[in-house]
């Protein structure tokens, strides 16, 4: 087995490299993704993901948002406007503007702006009908904020899985967000 300029692990026919955490986090910190090294290992990504999971390394800012996502939602309500912003803002929580494009970006300060300048939060329930604009499939509102929904952007509710650490992801962005991305 060796490298080659790419980077690509080359193998003999019928052999594999072994992977390990220390290489997955190596080629993390270089900027690789999960399919990148998954492709370069010829393995699969959930391979990948396995082993990080499995032996302790680190995650992603997605797969903490992942982890600690407050509902069981489907495929189809991923589609929704609402869930990919909640999404973003879980991923900066997580992890600050960092790796995030310009435009991600944009669009989840002007998220956050309308839930504030709008005083509402996001609601999910499963049985709300679609909603244009926000929710193609249907299970997302937004709700008028109330003194219970504290410095939550989400409503807590009968379908909400709200642990401790989500308690600190699904909270208002610090205040000088809005300052120095307007």
């Amino acid at each position: 087995m060796e490298g080659n300029m790419s980077g690509k692990i080359t193998k003999q026919p019928g052999q594999r490299a072994a992977l390990t955490l220390s290489d997955i986090e190596s080629l993390r910190r270089k900027g690789y993704n999960q399919s990148q090294i998954a492709d370069m290992y010829g393995v699969s990504r959930q391979a990948v993901s396995w082993h990080k999971h499995t032996y302790g390394g680190s995650l992603t800012p997605r797969q903490i948002v992942n982890k600690a996502w407050p509902w069981k939602t489907t495929n189809l309500h991923g589609k929704a406007v609402a869930y990919q912003r909640l999404r973003d803002h879980g991923e900066f929580m997580a992890n600050g503007f960092k790796d995030m494009s310009d435009e991600k970006k944009r669009r989840l300060v002007r998220w956050w702006e309308f839930l504030r300048d709008n005083d509402v939060v996001l609601e999910f329930d499963p049985n709300l009908p679609p909603e244009p604009g926000v929710a193609p499939h249907g299970g997302f509102a937004y709700r008028p904020r109330k003194l219970s929904d504290d410095d939550l952007i989400i409503r807590a509710n009968e379908y909400t899985n709200l642990t401790e650490e989500g308690d600190m992801i699904w909270c208002w962005p610090p205040d000088d967000v809005f300052d120095h991305h307007r």
